[in-house]
């Protein structure tokens, strides 16, 4: 790996990270007793500033179909933690709430979450953490600029 192409080793180093990610989200939305699925539809909805969204915009939002939305969502629902309803303005589309029991499952998974992200910035030197913070910004972006996927 001495003499890796930069494009293998960003390629290796990319599975490596997403695999440690996927192994973090699992263990610790686990433990609050919902699915990774829940967990990130729970999120979506909670960062929007209006407090509530629909199918649509969370199918948007993931990058997931609306029948695997629409089921992460009725399963949410029937455990309590998301309400539906019509919205006042356009009785076609259905609101998505969180409740209190879901606004409190929400902050302590981002509590979670939180302590485990200090935990791995503690992990870094403290001179290299703005440039791995740089770095990660740089790759959003790029990535973010990129359409489709890697088959031709």
């Amino acid at each position: 790996m001495e003499h890796e192409l930069p494009s293998i080793r960003l390629r290796r180093l990319l599975v490596e990270l997403v695999r440690a990610v996927q192994l973090l989200e699992k263990s610790e939305v686990g433990c609050c007793g919902v699915t990774l699925s829940q967990c990130h539809l729970l999120l979506e909805i909670s960062s929007r500033k209006e407090g509530e969204t629909s199918l649509s915009e969370l199918t948007a939002a993931l990058g997931l179909d609306l029948s695997t939305v629409s089921r992460v969502a009725d399963g949410l629902v029937r455990r309590g933690l998301l309400k539906r309803e019509a919205d006042p303005w356009d009785r076609r589309r259905l609101a998505l709430f969180l409740t209190n029991t879901g606004r409190e499952l929400v902050e302590t998974i981002n509590r979670g979450m939180n302590e485990y992200v200090q935990e791995i910035l503690r992990q870094i030197p403290t001179e290299k953490r703005q440039v791995v913070l740089e770095g990660l910004d740089l790759l959003v972006e790029a990535t973010k600029k990129l359409k489709g996927g890697c088959c031709p």
